[in-house]
């Protein structure tokens, strides 16, 4: 009798037209499809649900693409494995992973929440069966941390593997005439920030703009931010997922929300007003922003801005892009230091609506507000011309 399965809550990808929006869909793998077993070699357990398991410190899968128009002079092929790591009873912990493709090294990474696996396939890889093997080293027994009577060594659920023709090269956009928007304000009301830090909310602000945006003032990481778009925001604004921390002098709550581990001031004091208040008025307007970004994505009416202080693995910017995708034709603007080979206020397109811009620095996130405001609008001048939305 195969043992009891772990629950985990993981419901996949927001509904939406995946083989229509750029880049193009080369194929989709379920790992709990009845012929997955098919592709599945060494280091997996049965289907549980939507999603399988990988087992032990190794896990091995074959996959089959022709050469004929998946890897060209201008495109390549990207792998995108959504799964979720198995914690046992440590919240606070996580599982690395490696991937190899036919022998070599393409990504190594770790998920401490539900997350994408994002690499690579070289260009020699194509033509003839693709062997992609996951390293696992921190697989965990249940049994081991008194979960349930479950002995495995579970490493990843994995529901999907989806195939992607991308762009290889990008292309450099030409320095515009005055920005279309008429002022700074109505430029940067256009955008909206997909959090890491406050930095650019600060920078919309200092620009007059004060668009409403539930990531504008908030500490996101990269995990965090993938673990809401795969569960479309859910839980954001109920008040048990609220904690509420007294810093500074005089105390201001410093809010928590504790099922993406974000992190932002309320700029209310301990003086002002009691915790339980604090909660509500903030589980009230968790609500609101939550219900007002599912709607923007929906409509893909603004251009999200992705930035980082340490800068991001380009496979990982796009598995952002392409969840940003699962709800609309929506766009984003990618912010990196920049280089010898690309000014500062320079935004390059990647593909069809995700481009590349290049600041001359960030603010220390110490000091937020220690921004490089011209240089901010600068990209998005370039940006607002490089993506015009409008691709289906």
């Amino acid at each position: 009798m195969s043992p009891a399965p772990i629950p985990l809550r993981q419901p996949g990808w927001p509904a939406g037209a995946i083989d229509q929006s750029p880049p193009v869909l080369l194929d989709r793998f379920e790992f709990a499809a009845p012929t997955a077993a098919m592709r599945l070699g060494e280091g997996w357990g049965f289907p549980e649900g939507s999603m399988r398991w990988s087992l032990g410190t190794s896990s091995d899968m074959i996959v089959m693409m022709s050469e004929t128009g998946h890897s060209t002079a201008d495109c390549r092929v990207l792998g995108v494995i959504e799964g979720a790591p198995y914690l046992g009873q440590n919240p606070r912990a996580s599982q690395r992973v490696s991937v190899w493709v036919n022998g070599i090294l393409q990504c190594e990474t770790s998920l401490s929440r539900p997350g994408l696996i994002a690499f690579f396939i070289p260009d020699d890889a194509l033509g003839q069966p693709v062997s992609i093997s996951l390293d696992h080293p921190d697989a965990l027994s249940p049994a081991a941390v008194g979960e349930v009577d479950d002995k495995r060594r579970l490493a990843f659920a994995c529901r999907t593997l989806h195939l992607w023709s991308v762009n290889r090269r990008p292309a450099k956009v030409q320095p515009s005439p005055p920005a279309v928007a008429a002022t700074p304000a109505m430029l940067l009301g256009g955008f909206e920030s997909l959090g890491d830090n406050c930095e650019f909310g600060i920078a919309q602000r200092l620009s007059g703009s004060e668009s409403l945006g539930l990531l504008r003032f908030t500490a996101t990481p990269l995990a965090s931010l993938v673990d809401m778009l795969l569960h479309e925001l859910d839980s954001i604004g109920e008040p048990g997922n609220i904690e509420l921390d007294l810093r500074g002098d005089p105390q201001e709550y410093i809010l928590t929300e504790k099922r993406y581990n974000l992190t932002y001031h309320t700029f209310m004091y301990a003086d002002q007003m009691p915790a339980s208040r604090v909660r509500h008025r903030e589980a009230q307007k968790l609500t609101l922003l939550r219900r007002r970004m599912l709607d923007d994505l929906r409509s893909a009416r603004r251009i999200y801005v992705l930035k980082h202080n340490a800068t991001l693995r380009e496979e990982d910017v796009i598995a952002v892009f392409l969840l940003l995708r699962r709800y609309g034709p929506n766009r984003l603007l990618y912010v990196v230091p920049t280089d010898d080979h690309n000014p500062p206020g320079t935004v390059e397109v990647l593909m069809p609506d995700l481009a590349r811009g290049y600041i001359d620095r960030f603010a220390p996130y110490d000091n937020a507000a220690d921004l490089s405001l011209d240089c901010w609008l600068a990209i998005c001048r370039q940006a607002e011309r490089a993506l015009p939305g409008g691709t289906p």
